[in-house]
């Protein structure tokens, strides 16, 4: 199989398991709801948890193919990856819950803000790991570059 056919291939395949995790959060958030609040917190750990595999496919996806290398500042991931995860794996109820209806908290308990910190967290996320392997592997390549010269 060509690369350009992989690369799509890849591609289409992403798209539909994205399209799967997005399609069973909502049947089972419309389908399977627990009342309560217990409801509240498995709607919310439910869209976090879709939000962050979804980054991470969308991610995943670039490698089909062909590997696209980029370098980025480890410190970088670690700015980016803790307010990512803050805002996308802490639940809507437990915001409103800390600070009721006001400016911060309910915008931090909105569904669309979760769901963008999800992605934004899954990325930072796969970057991480393929930057830190790749980081390794450079060192190693370093270090033994001198002595066999």
């Amino acid at each position: 199989m060509k690369k350009k056919n992989q690369y799509t291939a890849g591609q289409a395949l992403t798209g539909f398991i994205i399209f799967i995790l997005i399609y069973t959060y909502f049947y089972t958030n419309i389908f399977h709801n627990v009342p309560g609040r217990g409801g509240e917190w498995t709607q919310s750990l439910a869209l976090s948890m879709t939000a962050i595999l979804t980054g991470m496919l969308m991610e995943l996806s670039r490698f089909w193919g062909w590997v696209i290398e980029f370098k980025t500042d480890s410190d970088l991931l670690i700015f980016q990856g803790i307010p990512a995860a803050i805002l996308s794996l802490i639940p809507a109820p437990l915001w409103l819950q800390a600070g009721g209806d006001t400016f911060p908290f309910v915008f931090f308990a909105n569904p669309v803000v979760t769901g963008m910190a999800g992605v934004w967290f899954g990325m930072v996320l796969f970057r991480g790991m393929f930057n830190n392997k790749k980081v390794k592997e450079e060192e190693e390549g370093k270090k033994k570059a001198p002595r066999e010269a």
